[in-house]
């Protein structure tokens, strides 16, 4: 080859070699997804973050099992069961459902911080940002479900029938409903991108699924508006999961109904939450 030949040719620039790339784009969907779960987990793990987490269950049992124990002698409430053998229950649904709820503000956070950005010149499944998201939520009330099996049983007797498998079933149907509900906060951040409008809706939506349940007290106790809401609302069927778990009488058709209804609605709303955040 010629002189003339050789500046002529194009110059061909040389392979990225600084291993980011290849390392991203040569792993799969669940290398891509533990890797950033680890990221998001990573905030979790200070002290003040953990002391805070651990907390919460306890207040929260503080407050219902002790100052509301007298609702246990409310009509309509089982008594062959202890209070506090219904309350953990539904306070496991709620810590787990409070901890899905701050899987969109998570995803607010990452995008206020060019987070998100920067992960969009990388060459990963997108999808993975918003499993990671979702599972790191999930890992952290695992921790306070602990935390709240534990406390009730030291502090409160909390000795359900069920036993330790019972309440093993019952932290993993929370977290399934926790993690299928985060899926709701993680869309409508994918759709809203603005995290005061979203921290609004959630309050707005999370605490009339919460309270207006049978989580602490029976609906046949309630007026007759709140108990029609009572009734119809999902959370008050996880509720009834969990407890006939830790009360040892579970039936395969309500377990199966509430792992049914949870995959439906990830079904619904991840489709919604990766098509919205393809253009972020």
């Amino acid at each position: 080859m010629t002189v003339v030949e050789a500046e002529a040719s194009p110059r061909r620039t040389p392979p990225r070699r600084d291993g980011v790339a290849s390392q991203w784009g040569g792993s799969g969907l669940f290398t891509q997804t533990i890797a950033l779960t680890g990221r998001s987990l990573r905030p979790y793990m200070n002290a003040g973050v953990i002391i805070v987490t651990f907390v919460e269950p306890l207040v929260m049992l503080l407050m219902f099992a002790g100052v509301l124990k007298v609702l246990g002698e409310a009509p309509g409430m089982s008594k062959d069961m202890a209070y506090i053998d219904g309350l953990a229950p539904a306070i496991m649904i709620i810590t787990a459902v409070a901890a899905g709820a701050q899987a969109g503000n998570g995803l607010i956070n990452d995008l206020r911080n060019d987070v998100i950005t920067r992960f969009h010149t990388l060459p990963i499944n997108r999808f993975s940002v918003l499993l990671a998201r979702s599972f790191a939520d999930a890992a952290r009330s695992l921790y306070q479900l602990i935390a709240v099996a534990v406390l009730a049983a030291l502090i409160f007797g909390f000795a359900p029938p069920g036993g330790v498998l019972g309440v093993l079933g019952a932290i993993v149907m929370s977290l399934l409903v926790g993690w299928s509900m985060s899926w709701i906060f993680i869309m409508m951040a994918a759709l809203l991108r603005n995290g005061d409008v979203l921290r609004m809706i959630t309050t707005l939506l999370t605490f009339p699924l919460l309270f207006a349940s049978n989580a602490f007290v029976p609906p046949e106790s309630m007026p007759t508006g709140l108990r029609v809401i009572a009734q119809g609302n999902p959370i008050s069927y996880a509720n009834d999961a969990v407890r006939s778990l830790v009360a040892g009488n579970a039936s395969a058709m309500e377990l199966l109904t509430t792992v049914a209804v949870c995959l439906a609605l990830v079904c619904v709303c991840a489709p919604i939450s990766k098509r919205s955040f393809r253009v972020m």
